[in-house]
């Protein structure tokens, strides 16, 4: 993934990431049939979609703990 690729996911809101995860979910299981029926033109985007996938739940996870941390310091 590039690096201005992670910079905008870094940079997106929470719905906005869950969006996107979502289309990519949705995008996998249509290239997983796909290949089921037929040989892929490019079997590597699997692989990319997951890596991707899993950089935007990375992100997702980042932003609930510093939620978690900021509602932790406010019942302080």
């Amino acid at each position: 993934m590039k690096r201005k690729e992670k910079e905008n996911l870094k940079n997106m809101s929470d719905a906005e990431l869950r969006a996107q995860l979502r289309d990519l979910e949705k995008h996998l299981f249509q290239i997983k049939f796909k290949r089921a029926s037929s040989p892929l033109e490019n079997p590597i985007e699997i692989r990319l979609i997951r890596r991707k996938m899993a950089m935007i739940k990375t992100c997702i996870g980042t932003l609930e703990r510093a939620a978690a941390a900021k509602t932790s310091e406010v019942k302080k």
